[in-house]
């Protein structure tokens, strides 16, 4: 029931996911698990929508669109997502694992999408993350692309567990 209210987007009040644009995304992401509520938490932000993760996103939720991963390395990293990075923790595994960062580069890269004010600071990783990606077999469109992605995190991104936390929150008030 708590998650059919939520689904009708009747949350006026409702913690994280009362705004219109929440309100508006609601019925289109459809939540009906924890995790999905985590997903609607993390992407109505301008980062994920800056990045162009939003339509993605969605469509490939409603099988409009197929996942795709040029290498299985990157389902292992952005899988649950359904291949669109949302969550900053993907975006140091995808630096790590597809580009060759250290896991010390990665942090930087992480602290330069950490919040709003480093706007611009993330494009120092541009060259680097898609020089990486090329080495490793990634075609660099594709590439090009993800980076697009990880840049809107310089727009303000979600760490999972900021989301995780604002939804298990949404979802109590909701119930209540």
């Amino acid at each position: 029931a708590t998650y059919d209210m939520i689904c009708k987007a009747d949350t006026v009040g409702v913690f994280q996911i009362e705004s219109r644009a929440q309100m508006s995304m609601l019925p289109r992401l459809k939540p009906a698990k924890f995790f999905d509520l985590v997903i609607q938490v993390a992407i109505v932000r301008p980062g994920p929508i800056q990045g162009d993760m939003v339509h993605p996103y969605l469509r490939r939720r409603n099988r409009q669109e197929d996942e795709h991963y040029p290498k299985e390395e990157l389902r292992g990293v952005l899988g649950k997502t359904l291949g669109v990075p949302l969550f900053q923790e993907q975006a140091m595994r995808v630096a790590i694992e597809c580009a060759g960062f250290s896991p010390g580069k990665a942090d930087q890269l992480r602290r330069a999408m950490a919040t709003f004010k480093n706007v611009g600071t993330i494009s120092k990783f541009r060259q680097d993350l898609i020089d990486g990606m090329v080495e490793r077999g990634y075609e660099q469109e594709f590439a090009e692309r993800i980076f697009k992605q990880l840049e809107g995190f310089g727009s303000y991104g979600f760490p999972e567990s900021h989301a995780a936390s604002f939804a298990l929150i949404a979802y109590a008030s909701s119930w209540l």
